[in-house]
């Protein structure tokens, strides 16, 4: 059997349908927006250099997509999780059903990369407290919870990682 050869880049303007159409991006859209105009700004937010966005593909299509932000946008701080200093959150991990186990994997390895690249000395990532999978997960790749922030539908864990 053959190995996939998977690809990770920075998203491009190209990518806002992909992302929809290869069934990276699903589910109900995001309140007050569409899912299109959700990723343009995700896309504004990288040019401005407060986030990177990373898309794997391989030959059959998009098969997963992380970002990694630095800074918040205007009107939302939270020097905990993202400073635009050395502490940055790892955010938006998907991949697309039926994907190979590894496109995770390789995505977070390559979040580290560049974050380590960029003097970020804590990876922060945010997860629902129900998401027991990704919980686990999150723990395998070394992520530590530090936090628990109620919201009104969920109670979500923050988890960080020292990169040094």
């Amino acid at each position: 059997m053959r190995t996939r050869k998977i690809f990770i880049r920075f998203a491009q303007q190209g990518d806002v349908q992909r992302l929809l159409a290869d069934g990276i991006i699903a589910g109900p859209q995001p309140k007050r927006e569409t899912w299109p105009q959700r990723i343009m700004k995700w896309l504004a937010e990288q040019q401005a250099g407060r986030r990177a966005i990373l898309v794997a593909e391989d030959a059959t299509g998009l098969l997963g997509m992380v970002q990694l932000v630095f800074s918040f946008p205007p009107g939302y701080t939270d020097p905990e999780a993202a400073n635009g200093m050395d502490v940055a959150m790892m955010e938006g991990l998907r991949t697309k059903a039926g994907s190979p186990p590894e496109v995770g994997n390789q995505l977070v390895t390559e979040v580290q990369r560049i974050a380590t690249k960029r003097n970020v000395r804590t990876l922060t990532f945010l997860l629902p407290m129900n998401a027991n999978r990704a919980l686990n997960q999150a723990k395998s790749w070394g992520f530590e919870e530090f936090r628990i922030m109620p919201e009104p539908d969920k109670m979500l864990a923050f988890f960080r990682k020292s990169l040094d």
